[in-house]
């Protein structure tokens, strides 16, 4: 048996890495172009939805943003949950790999670290109202995680003034 699927899409919003247990999970929906037009003359696409754990996960949540054009491998994954006494089925993308398909220059997404430190404290300012103290440990690891490699990224690069 064979259950392969390759795409090449772009996201359509930022990723936000979850941590579930000790490992590190990011969904996402990827659009993908369709190979024909409608009858307008425009080209359709489909919105698949996709799921990634562990090092994936981490690449994507670090640097893969909204409108990315990404290619990812993997295999498609069915699964059911309850919700209100009702069966709902999704079907989605298990990611094994991914990757960018445009290289976009550091600087368009953080010119240093201060770009970095402010695009992470209003991250936190968004989402950690409401957190109790756990909710915000697990929110500091995933911020961690997310902010982190580009932290050391641009360090490597003598561009973090710290």
């Amino acid at each position: 048996m064979l259950n392969v699927v390759a795409l090449n899409g772009r996201l359509t919003k930022d990723p936000v890495i979850k941590i579930v247990g000790d490992k590190s999970v990011v969904n996402f929906t990827l659009a993908v172009n369709r190979n024909y037009k409608n009858k307008a003359g425009e080209v359709e696409a489909d919105f698949i939805q996709c799921q990634a754990w562990d090092r994936p996960a981490d690449f994507i949540g670090s640097y893969v943003k909204k409108g990315n054009l990404v290619s990812v491998v993997g295999s498609i994954g069915t699964r059911t949950y309850d919700k209100d006494d009702v069966r709902h089925y999704v079907t989605e993308i298990n990611v094994s790999s991914v990757q960018q398909l445009e290289r976009k220059a550091e600087s368009q997404s953080y010119a240093n670290g201060v770009d970095v430190k402010t695009a992470w404290t209003a991250e936190w300012d968004k989402r950690s109202p409401g957190l109790d103290s756990q909710g915000k440990d697990n929110l500091k690891k995933e911020l961690a995680q997310k902010y982190q490699p580009i932290i050391d990224r641009l360090d490597k690069n003598n561009d973090v003034p710290f």
